[in-house]
C-alpha cells in the first residue's frame, strides 16, 4: 500500500457524512431551515445536506470533501494544542525533584 500524501485528505464515505450532518442537526440542535452556504442563486440550507449526500450530487461531493477538511484540520489542532500544552507544562511544585 503507498504511503498517503502528507496533504492528501482522507475522504469520509458517504455514510460517515451523512451521520455527521445528522449530528449537526441532532446534537447540536441546529435549525434545519438554517442555511448551510449560499452561491450565486443557489442555496443550500442544512435539511437539504442529507439528500445531496445520498444523491451523490456534485454539491454533495463537494460537502463531503469538506466534511473530510474540516475532520482532518481539527485532528490536526487538536495534536498541536497537545504538543504545545506538552511544552508549557506548568513547573513542578516546590520540593519535586526535577524530571529529566
Amino acid at each position: 500500500m503507498e504511503e498517503q500524501d502528507q496533504d492528501e485528505i482522507p475522504l469520509l464515505t458517504k455514510e460517515e457524512g451523512i451521520a455527521e450532518v445528522r449530528r449537526w442537526l441532532d446534537a447540536e440542535k441546529v435549525d434545519p431551515e438554517k442555511i448551510f452556504a449560499t452561491f450565486g442563486e443557489t442555496t443550500i440550507r442544512y435539511k437539504d445536506l442529507i439528500p445531496h449526500l445520498e444523491g451523490e450530487t456534485p454539491d454533495g461531493k463537494l460537502l463531503l470533501f469538506a466534511i473530510s477538511r474540516g475532520r482532518a484540520m481539527k485532528k490536526t489542532r487538536d495534536r498541536e494544542m497537545e504538543a504545545l500544552f506538552q511544552i508549557i507544562a506548568p513547573p513542578p511544585k516546590p520540593g519535586t525533584p526535577p524530571v529529566s
